[in-house]
């Protein structure tokens, strides 16, 4: 066996185990990196193919894909295409890229992109192949394990606060350029201060992961789902053209956490909070002082619907457009 499956990357799947997707256009190519895979210790039906971005993230969300060879020249569009739509979906998928071109213009590119590495398909042999994938495997090990630290809330598993408000950076500076719109959603959920003080924390946390799966489930493909505070959780919102479309698919989150939940202490209703901002991004304003400014406008929108859900049996959304 090669070393890529005898001394797999900690928290890494062995060869045996990689599900890798070749981004290619060229059937030779595809072939032999095929071959130089299946040499390493991949499984042939572990190895998929597309040659198109949609194909591409269809193999990705379908086969739970490890690892994408994405080729750089696939006309119309490039791997750097595929690698923008694969983490605009939060599809955590390794990338290295492969071309005929051995421009260092593209290998910085690929690196700023977030690849692993650039490979030249003239230098390309089964063991810098081997290399390079048990390179990318072991780095990403290593951020994985720094990442969930730092940008995962503990107990729910979802984005915490600082992974929130770099995905909202990002989208901020991703529609600038064609003024597209972002959205903040916060919701602020009622009920659960009660089940801690009379019930326990460990009842309170039963509910709180709940209701983060529910959200998971709820929310649009694309927007981005995060838990910023106790009972607080927030979305960014974007592929979207009309302000109140971002209400819309707010207000199917508000619905989809409100009522009873259910846990080993019994049956608790839970209402919510919720406020909702959005803005036409524009290329004069700056990812930071757009994202401060939604968060700010959708955290005082909750304060405005907060005074509707006193009562504790109906949960109300508020609604701020920016111009």
């Amino acid at each position: 066996m090669t070393e890529i499956l005898e001394r797999p990357a900690t928290g890494a799947p062995a060869a045996s185990a990689l599900r890798i997707l070749l981004f290619e256009d060229n059937a030779m190519d595809v072939a032999l990196l095929r071959k130089f895979l299946q040499s390493v210790g991949v499984r042939r039906t572990h190895i998929h193919h597309a040659d198109t971005i949609p194909s591409a993230l269809q193999v990705m969300t379908c086969e739970r894909v490890h690892l994408c060879l994405a080729d750089y020249h696939l006309r119309p569009h490039t791997g750097f295409d595929l690698m923008e739509e694969a983490r605009r979906l939060d599809l955590d998928v390794l990338f290295i890229v492969v071309t005929v071109l051995d421009d260092r213009q593209i290998d910085e590119g690929a690196r700023a992109q977030g690849a692993y590495a650039f490979l030249v398909k003239a230098e390309l042999t089964v063991e810098s192949l081997d290399r390079t994938i048990r390179y990318a495997l072991t780095s990403h090990a290593r951020e994985s394990t720094l990442f969930h630290s730092a940008y995962r809330d503990e107990l729910t598993h979802l984005p915490s606060r600082r992974a929130f408000l770099e995905r909202l950076m990002q989208a901020a500076a991703d529609n600038a350029a064609h003024a597209g719109m972002v959205g903040v959603a916060v919701l602020n959920l009622n009920g659960t201060r009660a089940i801690n003080d009379t019930l326990g924390h460990k009842t309170g946390d039963e509910v709180l992961c709940a209701l983060a799966r529910r959200l998971k489930a709820a929310k649009d493909r694309g927007d981005g789902i995060a838990r910023i505070g106790g009972d607080e959780f927030a979305v960014v919102m974007s592929d979207f053209l009309l302000a109140p479309q971002a209400l819309s698919r707010a207000q199917r989150l508000v619905d989809a956490v409100t009522g009873p939940v259910e846990t080993q202490a019994g049956t608790h209703v839970i209402t919510v909070a919720g406020g909702v901002a959005s803005q036409a991004m524009t290329v004069t304003t700056s990812p930071q002082d757009a994202a401060d400014r939604l968060l700010e406008q959708a955290s005082y929108a909750v304060r405005t619907a907060k005074r509707g859900t006193r009562a504790g049996t109906v949960s109300h959304i508020a609604f701020a457009h920016l111009h």
